[in-house]
């Protein structure tokens, strides 16, 4: 199973293949703030959800997590 960050239900980074890495590109972007018992936790509105694996998905930028710079090479018609 593959996991992903999610805004509500929009889909924000690549896949990955454990939570922990998911959390680990939350981390590098900065959406990982101290909670209210000091215990660190995702902002607002964000979520890691589990995701269907995506063979066809590529990093523009392999430093990148995060899929606005994400692209989707799709069959020929």
């Amino acid at each position: 199973m593959s996991y992903a960050l999610f805004e509500d239900e929009e889909k924000l980074t690549r896949s990955f293949p454990s939570r922990q890495e998911v959390w680990n590109a939350a981390e590098r972007a900065g959406l990982v703030v101290p909670g209210p018992n000091g215990k660190m936790v995702l902002e607002d509105h964000f979520e890691i959800k589990p995701c269907e694996p995506d063979p066809n998905e590529i990093s523009v930028d392999p430093d990148s997590d995060f899929s606005p710079i994400c692209r989707l090479i799709l069959p020929d018609a």
